[in-house]
């Protein structure tokens, strides 16, 4: 913009004299002139819009590539190493220079601010991706760590390819060798994290060799209780299908246990036993082309009596009572039945147990429970053996379970009278009738419960039942033997109601005669007439049924003299010969007077002479009682009804009506 000046000139007269003229010109104001626009933040060509051309007309941002967020700034290698530039909004009305594309070897980073070498941003150890500064940078588990990587090829936004020493796989740069940290020349081995086939974490190893990392694998198994190999089973070489160290003669029911340590003469140890807790025994020479009949073995595993025991059959049933020892474990497997296809129970045992005899369950619930479950499978379990205790819990046999009990703790010896299974029903079972024992549709397959003391729980109110046990649709294959079944105590029955009580007079009783003045003679003798009767009131009426039982008449008086008694009461009417009525009051005894004073209007006044052994008149005697009625019958049926799993009591009779009372008797 220029500034043009004007001149002003002017001149001054005077009279009478001569002035020299004033030559010196005066500045004017300043007009600005209109100037080309230029990017310098004032309006040049005076439109009123401060770099107009410049900036965004909508937002007034400087989004031009020449002056990227604000004048002069142009993108134009503004980044280092940048192969193209473009100016981007990078938040809200602020532009600035990113690259988008760097040249070769470089990669932005995330912001795209700067371009930066790659190769030094690859495998740094990371959480995850926030930490890899990279534009298309990953967190990715490289080698069993957690390391950086970025895209390449069609998957990066440049299509960059990867640094030396770097392979592009799957869309990232991967070390060539499988590692960050295995480099060419480099010989180690490394520990790394293996999953077995159950998702479970392993420790496994890998090696590096000259820069290439092998893959993460398992070790050779060894016996020390680890999945050495990763294959999600501990030590699988010397454990047989239960996990039990029963298969390899050098580690017998545990690692580093190892039966040819120990030198017998002419005697070699092998591993058996218990299936769950085998443990070294000799090698008995009948054994080693299979068990059959005849065959002598080691069945108590005591080395000092060797093969003592004699096979007498392959397949041991349960029994027979009251045995022993080879008796009753025929087939020399070191308890009754067959050991691998039963299950046991002791009360020192566990549920958590296999069941075998070494390692017993705890409750026999739980262990019918496991072989009701196992019947469907190649292994069934359906022997449950008991041995002696007691077990409070309410026994429920399915169909095709066998419970055998009666037996020694060690399951050599089977008496069911001497060895007591007792199973005695919780007091808070929801079993019918508290039973200990529940059978329902047992008996389609073979079911047996035998040598068994079953007691159940005591009925909990009156009228309730007590069962010893409950058997509903038996099967024709169910079986018990040497069992006793008692029920609980039953509760009492309900007592019945008291009888409504009898009905009272049909009216009340009359009052007897006032008292009055006595009718005399002219010597004032009382005259002993009917006049001079005072009558005592009647008895209430009163029937029970078409008996009288009403109450008695008071007594009568007369003529009162000195020392004689009154009338008495009459008794009340008899209920029946068992129920007299109440005795009649007797009348008191008359006294006499005066013996001296003034008598006014018939009223004595004075001294009166009264008898030592003076009486009043008494009241009449209480009705009796009537006789009892007499009981109810009992339950004609004993037994009840039984309707599904609820037990109705037959009802009783009601008692018979009581008798009638005797009536009251009456007072004098």
């Amino acid at each position: 913009m220029r500034l043009v000046a004007v001149l002003a000139f002017a001149g001054t007269l005077a009279c009478g004299g001569k002035t020299e003229p004033w030559t010196d010109a005066l500045p004017g104001p300043e007009v600005p002139v209109p100037e080309p626009e230029t990017c310098d933040g004032l309006d040049n060509d005076l439109d009123g819009v401060v770099d107009n051309g410049f900036r965004n007309p909508e937002d007034g941002t400087y989004d031009l590539y020449e002056h990227c967020g604000r004048c002069g700034a142009t993108c134009e290698g503004a980044i280092a190493n940048a192969a193209t530039t473009a100016c981007e909004e990078v938040r809200e009305r602020v532009w600035a220079c990113r690259a988008t594309l760097c040249a070769e070897g470089y990669t932005p980073t995330v912001d795209r601010s700067h371009c930066v070498p790659l190769g030094p941003l690859l495998c740094r150890a990371c959480a995850d991706d926030g930490d890899c500064n990279v534009f298309g940078g990953a967190c990715r588990e490289i080698g069993g760590e957690l390391r950086c990587t970025a895209t390449c090829g069609e998957a990066a936004p440049d299509g960059r390819g990867c640094p030396e020493g770097y392979d592009c796989e799957d869309g990232l740069c991967l070390p060539a060798g499988g590692s960050c940290w295995c480099g060419p020349g480099e010989y180690f081995a490394v520990s790394c994290d293996l999953p077995t086939p159950d998702g479970e974490s392993c420790l496994g190893h890998a090696e590096c060799r000259d820069g290439v990392l092998s893959e993460c694998a398992g070790s050779d198994e060894i016996c020390d209780e680890v999945d050495n190999d990763c294959n999600g089973v501990v030590d699988d070489p010397y454990v047989d299908a239960r996990g039990v160290y029963s298969v390899d003669i050098h580690n017998c029911g545990a690692c580093g246990v190892d039966c040819t340590e120990t030198s017998l003469p002419g005697m070699e140890l092998t591993c058996g036993g218990d299936p769950y807790a085998p443990r070294c025994r000799i090698l008995c020479a009948d054994e080693v082309d299979g068990v059959q009949v005849g065959d002598r073995l080691d069945a108590d595993l005591d080395i000092a009596n060797g093969c003592e025991c004699t096979v007498t059959a392959v397949d041991d049933q349960a029994g027979p009572f009251d045995t022993y020892g080879n008796e009753l474990d025929v087939n020399c497997d070191g308890a009754d039945g067959v050991v691998v296809r039963s299950l046991y129970v002791a009360p020192d045992g566990r549920d958590e147990n296999p069941g075998s005899p070494y390692y017993p369950m705890r409750s026999i619930g739980a262990a019918v429970a496991r072989a009701a479950d196992s019947l469907a499978t190649d292994a069934p379990l359906a022997d449950v053996f008991v041995a002696a205790g007691t077990y409070v819990e309410v026994l429920r046999v399915p169909d095709g379970v066998r419970v055998h009990g009666g037996y020694r703790n060690d399951f050599l010896g089977l008496a069911p009278e001497a060895f007591l299974t007792v199973v005695i029903s919780d007091d808070a079972s929801a079993a019918p009738g508290g039973a200990a024992l529940v059978l329902e549709g047992a008996g389609v397959a073979r079911t047996v419960v035998e040598g068994l003391q079953i007691r159940g729980a005591d009925a909990p109110a009156a009228g309730r039942p007590a069962f010893g046990a409950w058997v509903r649709s038996p099967g024709p294959a169910l079986e018990l033997r040497r069992t006793t079944i008692r029920a609980g105590q039953g509760g009492a029955g309900q007592h019945g109601t008291n009888g409504t009580a009898g009905i009272g007079p049909s009216a009340e009783p009359s009052p007897g005669d006032p008292q009055r003045l006595a009718v005399e003679s002219s010597r004032h003798d009382c005259l002993r007439t009917a006049e001079n009767v005072v009558h005592g009131g009647a008895g209430a009426p009163n029937a029970c049924g078409t008996v009288d039982v009403s109450g008695g008449r008071g007594g009568d008086a007369d003529c009162s003299a000195y020392d004689e008694r009154e009338g008495t009461g009459a008794a009340g009417n008899r209920g029946g010969p068992t129920a007299p009525g109440g005795a009649g009051g007797l009348g008191g005894y008359g006294a006499q007077g005066p013996a001296f004073g003034v008598c006014e209007e018939y009223v004595c006044c004075g001294v009166f002479s009264v008898l030592p052994e003076y009486e009043l008149a008494a009241d009449g005697g209480n009705g009796t009682n009537g006789a009892p009625g007499s009981a109810g019958a009992g339950c004609a049926d004993p037994l009840g009804d039984l309707v599904g799993e609820v037990w109705t009591p037959a009802a009783a009779t009601a008692g018979a009506a009581g008798g009638p009372g005797g009536g009251g008797g009456g007072g004098s």
